[in-house]
């Protein structure tokens, strides 16, 4: 039996920004390098349990577009590679998402709406769950040292699934830092979610989902609100539940990312 690693949390962990005002669209190029490893104890039907990991990196450029009521966000993937021991997933998995694109919108309050990604891919689905990173909730006039907090919900409905997870992350100003010669904010940031919904699975069917997300991240921020990198680790527990098991499956995640600005 094969699960595929829920792409349930691998939702970034800093997320949110307050909007900052720019009169035309910005366009920036990053780099994310995600890595994941998933642990799935089939203990309950007598097997051993599962290792599964993979390693994505993608090369993608970001436009930011100013709207009557807030900002438009664009992603377009320029490229990706991929390697891992996943039965579905290969480097032909990667290269059908070049040219793919991640598209919503950021309200007012600076939150990230709407994120549809084009076409489905699963991988694709990865760059779109981390552009929540690239818009950290930010405060005004932060001293070092100072720190606040915020309450996020994520929703993914890739490939069938519906699952919700509600973020509680508190944010500590950790100081100044120089991005290609750009001044940045660095913020850091502790987090903890809650999950549930439903995964498809190929082999298993609908399976219902409920867990915990704990994580740590760190985000760049330019003056002008604009993105200039970060990382995260997160570790997450699950139980997945389906009438094809004796009982639930746990199932471990460790993921870390890497986000780099480029020239």
């Amino acid at each position: 039996m094969s699960i595929r690693p829920a792409a349930v949390a691998s939702f970034a962990l800093a997320i949110l920004p307050a909007p900052a005002i720019r009169n035309a669209p910005v366009t920036t190029r990053y780099r994310i390098e995600t890595k994941n490893e998933t642990t799935v104890d089939l203990s309950g039907f007598g097997a051993p349990s599962q290792q599964q990991n993979f390693t994505l990196v993608s090369w993608i450029a970001v436009t930011v577009s100013d709207t009557t009521a807030g900002r438009t966000v664009h992603v377009k993937v320029d490229s990706m590679t991929f390697g891992g021991n996943i039965a579905q997933l290969s480097q032909a998995t990667a290269d059908s998402a070049k040219g793919g694109t991640v598209h919503g919108f950021v309200d007012p309050g600076g939150r990230v709406k709407n994120l549809m990604a084009n076409p489905q891919n699963i991988l694709l689905a990865d760059v779109q769950g981390a552009i929540y990173a690239f818009f950290p909730r930010v405060k005004a006039g932060a001293k070092p040292g100072e720190a606040w907090s915020d309450t996020v919900e994520v929703t993914n409905t890739t490939n069938g699934a519906n699952v919700k997870s509600t973020f509680w992350i508190n944010y500590t100003s950790a100081g100044q830092e120089s991005v290609a010669g750009i001044a940045a904010l660095k913020l850091s940031a502790a987090s903890s979610a809650n999950v549930t919904g439903t995964l498809e699975n190929p082999q298993m069917g609908t399976m219902e989902v409920e867990g915990k997300i704990k994580g740590n991240s760190t985000s760049l921020v330019a003056a002008d609100g604009r993105y200039l990198g970060g990382s995260s680790n997160s570790t997450s527990d699950q139980l997945l539940k389906t009438a094809m098991a004796p009982g639930p499956i746990p199932v471990k995640t460790v993921r870390t990312s890497t986000i780099t600005l480029l020239p």
